[in-house]
């Protein structure tokens, strides 16, 4: 491509007039980019470069679409086409529109045009001429070009500033023209790779070709600085405006000027600097960024983000990546409104091409700190490499291209490659009845909830890191309960707190999942899993005719404190357990809240479970922590138990043993360790099977 990048909108003197006279001419060619737009004009201008627009005017002075323009270099107007009147009109420098008396051409609105060499040249099922030259005996008068081509899908063409001819983007097929403007025949020079609505086209005096797709309004661009050697396959050069009933026009020969951009930091095999199509963001009137500072700026083409001086990388925090780990990325908005989009060069190639290497995807940032999750591959080496951040009102940016606000940081990492050994769990399912200390329904679907173990130890058999992760199944519940995890004999205080991941329903959660007041580890889910299953459905998966699908799913990462010996950690599956959430009635005699905590046979409550020593033995409950026999029936049946393999719940209020009538014998004794295959289930008592 041409290194001579365009322009952005400069200002230019707008002359006063008297209303009723026509409008002045340009002084010069200006170098502004103009978008007009809309059933009712406006005239908008266009940086290039970044997709930045701001309004021109809003009143041309007569009603209708202005379309087909083109900047006449001879006399320094715009020519357009008034769609709706059906009327050629000139454009001056105050954006005022006057009809001329054109005659000559079909009863048809005109929607492609240009204007070179003091003729306006129009584009429908063929091309037409009108000479703008008043010494021209066919002044003013429209021809049509005999056996022009009138194949084309076109919606703008332009001039090139030097060869003569005329440059346009197929919409449906993507092919790019060369057209003929003396006969009006094509050529089909390649394809550009892509297709839309393409209703502006420009050219810039190196030779650049632009155009914009009205649907998201990417600007794209193929160099025809060298006619004779064109790579056809447009490339993806800015975020501008989307629109409709609109066209583009531009002094084809205007110099090319860059204004203040802010751009990043990486090494150019990123694409950094402007000559490399670089991440570069408008800063004209510009109030969002990444973290305290605001963007600094650059004039200079390929000069480092901090040629000012000023260090403004500061939006940006990023956990150790480790490969096969998960990090936490902390990334700061001066305000809500913009999308993030982020990378990694995983495998240290220069470059954030590569499938897995894009971190964020158009994610909605709020005003302040945000996080994301971030798994980092296993194949990662170690060594430093390079990230990018971009923050911008424009929600798909890539990790290239002009943003029309924002920030671009880049910031150098290091990859970590630790050699841990995994261990994985289950899954297994939990599963509650909530009227405990009363035995209830018994169906044992109040709080289902399916999880899986991840423990990650080093070569010395040091405990690093445990995973849990889970979706809930059913929430057949009237009470109002929480879900934790109790890790038996893990002192709370051998948790790296401060590194924690923990993410409720795909987001991350800022508070910490480890309870205060715990001896040992203790890991609440959720205070109330009603509140974040957020269920149309009073009984969520347990009614036939409520059929939902999973409201509820968590991921929480402990990184452990150094010297965890992995033979000292809590079997697996732990300790999981539901409680009663404050403030909501849980029982006559049994709501006191938190402390009430219903845990898998035969565990004891944790450090905050003392009312619920105090209900044992009351009602139905006959536990005897003597024997070691904890939440338990008279007969010995549970009020919570885990089990390892695909389990189906019982429909509401089904009672369990009418669903399995095995689990009393396993419950009890042990025997029918197979208690819920298919041969020994009742299938039309239990959910989501027939």
């Amino acid at each position: 491509m041409d290194k001579k990048f365009l322009l952005s909108v400069v200002p230019f003197l707008l002359l006063s007039h008297n209303a009723n006279s026509a409008s002045a001419a340009f002084d010069t060619c200006p170098y502004t980019a103009f978008l007009m737009q809309d059933s009712q004009t406006n005239i908008y201008g266009v940086n290039l470069l970044t997709g930045a627009f701001q309004t021109l005017q809003t009143d041309v002075g007569q009603t209708g679409n202005l379309n087909a323009a083109g900047y006449n270099e001879t006399d320094n107007f715009i020519y357009a086409f008034n769609t709706t009147q059906k009327k050629v009109v000139q454009v001056g420098n105050d954006f005022k529109a006057t009809t001329l008396p054109v005659t000559g051409l079909p009863d048809s609105p005109f929607y492609v045009g240009d204007v070179a060499n003091n003729t306006y040249y129009l584009y429908r099922s063929g091309l037409y001429t009108i000479p703008l030259d008043e010494n021209d005996p066919n002044y003013l008068k429209g021809r049509k070009i005999e056996g022009s081509d009138g194949s084309m899908k076109i919606t703008d063409f332009a001039f090139h500033p030097d060869d003569g001819n005329i440059y346009a983007v197929d919409n449906k097929q993507g092919h790019f023209y060369r057209i003929n403007p003396n006969d009006g025949s094509k050529t089909i020079l390649g394809n550009a790779g892509v297709t839309g609505t393409f209703g502006a086209a420009y050219f810039e005096a190196s030779g650049n070709f632009y155009f914009s797709r009205n649907q998201d309004g990417i600007i794209f661009t193929i160099d025809v600085s060298d006619p004779n050697n064109i790579d056809t396959t447009a490339v993806q050069f800015a975020a501008g405006p989307k629109s409709g009933l609109n066209d583009g026009v531009r002094c084809a020969s205007a110099p090319v000027e860059i204004e203040s951009i802010d751009l990043g930091d990486a090494p150019d095999s990123y694409q950094t600097s402007v000559d490399n199509n670089g991440a570069r963001h408008d800063l004209s009137n510009n109030s969002l960024f990444l973290g305290g500072v605001a963007p600094d700026s650059e004039s200079v083409v390929g000069t480092s983000d901090d040629a000012t001086g000023v260090d403004d990388e500061d939006g940006v925090i990023i956990t150790p990546l480790q490969n096969g780990e998960q990090a936490m990325i902390t990334v700061t908005a001066n305000q809500a409104g913009g999308f993030l989009n982020a990378w990694i060069d995983w495998n240290k190639d220069g470059d954030f091409s590569d499938n897995n290497e894009q971190i964020s995807t158009g994610q909605a940032l709020s005003a302040g700190m945000n996080s994301l999750v971030v798994n980092v591959p296993d194949f990662v080496t170690a060594g430093e490499t390079w990230a990018r951040f971009r923050l911008s009102s424009a929600e798909n940016l890539p990790a290239f291209g002009g943003a029309p606000d924002g920030e671009v940081e880049d910031y150098q990492v290091t990859l970590e490659n630790a050699q841990l050994n995994i261990s994985r769990y289950g899954p297994f399912t939990a599963a509650f009845e909530d009227s405990w200390p009363r035995e209830g329904d018994y169906d044992l679907n109040d709080v289902v909830m399916r999880y899986q173990i991840e423990i990650k130890t080093d070569q010395n058999d040091d405990a690093r890191q445990i995973k849990i992760s889970g979706t809930l199944q059913a929430l057949g519940a009237d009470y109002r309960n929480g879900f934790g995890i109790h890790l038996p004999r893990l002192s709370r205080s051998s948790v790296d707190e401060d590194n924690i991941i923990f993410t409720r329903n795909g987001r991350v959660v800022a508070d910490s999942p480890l309870e205060t007041g715990q001896g040992n580890a203790v890991i609440i889910i959720s205070q109330d899993l009603s509140a974040h299953a957020q269920t149309s459905c009073r009984f969520h998966r347990t009614r036939e005719n409520c059929q939902e699908i999973e409201k509820f799913n968590f991921s929480v990462t402990l990184p452990l404190i150094a010297g965890v010996k992995s033979w000292t950690l809590p079997a697996a599956p732990f300790d999981p357990f539901i409680f009663a959430v404050d403030g909501f009635n849980h029982g006559e005699g049994t709501s006191v809240g938190r402390g009430l905590e219903i845990h898998l046979d035969d565990y004891e409550p944790t450090d905050l479970g003392n009312a619920s020593l105090e209900l044992m033995g009351n009602y139905d409950d006959r536990s005897d922590n003597g024997i070691g026999s904890l939440y338990r029936t008279e007969n010995g049946l549970p009020w919570g138990f885990i089990v390892t393999e695909t389990w189906s719940h019982p429909l509401e209020q089904v009672d369990m043993l009418l669903a399995y009538p095995r689990f009393f014998d396993y419950a009890t004794t042990g025997a029918h360790v197979d208690w819920f295959i298919k041969s020994k289930r009742v299938s039309q008592h239990l959910y989501g099977l027939e």
